[in-house]
């Protein structure tokens, strides 16, 4: 589980990537389409007040707000302002849109909100289940939750390859479904979707990661056994790498 100081460096690590974000957010993009399209099937009353945790650069924003033209006001946010720059930027047309640098985590507004939703941030929180009961508690009478995070089986072909290489317990950890769950309590659901991305080589996967700004680790590995690791995920060409997306609904 990450801390508050692992999360202030994910934070500056996304900040520096919002200039190069989007070359490398190919599976994200997807999964921003993905929750956009469970969003408008949700069928919002007109006028609808929309609260997005972790915009980033505005995919979800973008892919959300062309889908659901009702929609009343939509406040993105994000805890990297040059990221929250770059939504606000890419949707500087619509009247509908404000933007703010805030930490999701601790929301600094109130609501209430008739929807709250995110796209791949909550598992970058130390304190995820406390989030989502703060998120909960600034929705509207008939208001709801739809969220994508991680779970337990993203970049399972990575961690067998790193715990093939000797490096046991390397690599990000996310929840399972039991405890996304239990978090949920009472009247959530969790469904899954795996998106699987493909890569040249481990090399490629890598720098996607940094291209996007989400290659934080706590530790490092030494450089040996990250080789031998890259190696091993390479067994099979082009490399797959598997996103296990959990989408989070409260209604």
């Amino acid at each position: 589980m990450l801390t508050v100081m692992d999360k202030r460096a994910v934070a500056g690590r996304f900040a520096a990537a919002a200039g190069r974000y989007d070359a490398s957010a190919r599976v994200q993009a997807r999964i921003a389409h993905a929750l956009a399209e469970r969003l408008a099937a949700l069928n919002l009353a007109p006028g609808a007040r929309v609260l997005e945790i972790g915009c980033g650069t505005g995919l979800l924003t973008a892919a959300a707000l062309s889908r659901l033209p009702h929609v009343g006001s939509w406040l993105a946010t994000d805890i990297a302002p040059s990221m929250a720059d770059a939504c606000r930027r890419r949707l500087a047309g619509d009247p509908r849109l404000s933007v703010m640098a805030m930490d999701g985590e601790m929301p600094a507004v109130e609501g209430p909100f008739d929807l709250i939703c995110s796209s791949l941030a909550l598992q970058w929180f130390p304190d995820a289940a406390g989030a989502l009961g703060r998120w909960r508690g600034m929705l509207a009478p008939g208001g709801g939750l739809c969220v994508a995070t991680l779970g337990v089986d993203t970049f399972a072909e990575w961690r067998r390859a790193l715990a093939a290489a000797g490096a046991v317990g390397a690599g990000p950890a996310y929840p399972d479904g039991a405890t996304l769950s239990r978090w949920l309590r009472p009247g959530g659901r969790v469904e899954r979707q795996d998106f699987v991305e493909h890569h040249g080589d481990a090399r490629h996967f890598l720098h996607s990661l940094r291209g996007i700004g989400a290659d934080y680790a706590p530790g490092r590995l030494p450089a040996p056994t990250l080789r031998r690791a890259m190696r091993l995920l390479e067994a099979t060409r082009p490399v797959a790498v598997t996103y296990d997306v959990r989408w989070l609904t409260v209604r």
